[in-house]
């Protein structure tokens, strides 16, 4: 599947996106858990749930099973005005 991160998010994973293989991925609690362990520095974020997600450009907010050719994106909460 390909994890896209956006804004600060991709400043603390050094990464735009990436493709991750792992057959331990069945859906998104499990790919959160899998990001908090590659990048801790998330963790925080996690722990207070302002991260969103959008699974092939969808909004999701609870836990969904996944497919290997999904496109997950990990984004702040969007402001303005």
């Amino acid at each position: 599947m390909k994890i896209k991160y956006f804004a600060w998010i991709k400043d603390i994973t050094n990464n735009e996106a990436e493709e991750i293989n792992s057959e331990k991925i069945n859906n998104l609690d499990q790919l959160k858990t899998f990001i908090i362990k590659k990048y801790p520095d998330l963790k925080k974020h996690f722990d207070k749930e302002v991260l969103r997600f959008a699974v092939n450009h969808e909004y999701i907010i609870e836990n969904i099973n996944l497919d290997t050719n999904d496109e997950i994106a990990i984004f702040p909460p969007v402001s303005g005005g």
